[in-house]
């Protein structure tokens, strides 16, 4: 994989764990005043659903190759949202 690949790959990364913050705010707004189980049922297809973006995305960059530093982004990019909306 070449530099300019991986520079790509970071990027939507980061841009992913912003994107992982406003789905997870979206996510316990919809599982508020639920059940125990249609929460449970809930956040188990919510996790399953943005995992399999963050795959689809890294596959159609450079053929679903997952590096350890795309998922320190993916993990840069949450808190960087949750510091900068607590400000």
């Amino acid at each position: 994989m070449n530099s300019y690949v991986q520079c790509i790959c970071l990027i939507v990364s980061f841009i992913f764990g912003i994107l992982l913050y406003y789905g997870n705010k979206f996510n316990i707004r919809i599982i508020r005043n639920k059940n125990i189980l249609m929460k449970l049922i809930l956040s188990i297809f919510y996790i399953f659903n943005m995992s399999i973006k963050n795959v689809l995305f890294l596959y159609k960059i450079n053929s679903g190759i997952l590096h350890i530093y795309f998922v320190l982004l993916i993990i840069i990019g949450y808190v960087y949202m949750c510091v900068k909306k607590r400000k």
